[in-house]
């Protein structure tokens, strides 16, 4: 080997360890971004699990809502009913006490 051979591999050799050093470095930067991104994929995880949850206690509650809106709905009806049923005994009443007047007044004129 020559002198120029020497030169030659000893700057050979330094750009390779430049290179490996470059190289470690790398996969050191990479390593740091795959933590970060672990660390960001684990938080959405846990941001998705929270809105999973809420959602169904929104769900739970909707149908809570509805059954109760079902149940307002039906007592409305019942009681819709009974009104009706209350208004025909009342116009009944009010019927016979009309009639009831209307005999007492032919009896009072009579007797007076």
């Amino acid at each position: 080997m020559d002198g120029n051979d020497n030169v030659n591999n000893a700057s050979s050799d330094a750009q390779g360890e430049q290179k490996e050093i470059e190289i470690r470095q790398i996969f050191k930067d990479m390593k740091v971004d795959i933590r970060k991104i672990k660390g960001d994929k684990s938080k959405l995880e846990n941001e998705l699990e929270d809105v999973k949850n809420n959602l169904k206690s929104i769900q739970t509650k909707e149908i809570e809502l509805r059954n109760m809106i079902t149940e307002f709905a039906n007592n409305e009806t019942k009681l819709n009913d009974r009104r009706i049923k209350l208004e025909k005994n009342l116009n009944n009443v009010t019927g016979k006490l009309e009639k009831l007047s209307k005999v007492q007044k032919e009896l009072a004129d009579i007797w007076a």
